[in-house]
């Protein structure tokens, strides 16, 4: 599986936002301290908005921060949310295998373990990680 850089951008920005959970940051300081470009994370903030993983704050002292706690907040629905499909591959509908295809056995379950790792992974485990670097 490849993750995109707009998918590791999100994941980033996410696990900044659970590190100061209690705190509004707006786009410019999320991207100066990451450094990201602020246009291209105004986009990715926006898709995890409308996901219903963040909320946004409008003002002079707006930005955004977690809707929810980091401690309900896995990295599968980040990535689900920015990347779509975890699959690490995807049969196509002219192959004349569909029934009975043995790799797509074999694919099945690669991106079952794929989901239920990430889905075991919370913010809060991340921040945790990166107190002990």
């Amino acid at each position: 599986m490849r993750v995109s850089q707009r998918t590791e951008y999100g994941v980033r920005a996410m696990i900044a936002l659970a590190r100061d959970f209690d705190e509004v940051i707006s786009i410019k300081e999320l991207a100066e301290r990451e450094s990201m470009p602020e246009t291209f994370l105004e986009q990715i903030m926006s898709d995890l908005r409308k996901a219903g993983l963040l909320k946004s704050v409008r003002g002079p002292n707006g930005g955004f921060r977690l809707k929810d706690a980091p401690s309900e907040i896995t990295i599968g629905r980040v990535i689900a949310t920015l990347e779509g499909s975890l699959s690490p591959a995807r049969c196509g509908s002219d192959c004349s295998k569909q029934d009975g295809c043995s790799t797509r056995s074999v694919l099945d379950r690669i991106e079952r373990a794929i989901t239920e790792t990430l889905d075991g992974i919370y913010l809060k485990d991340l921040v945790g990680d990166l107190a002990h670097e």
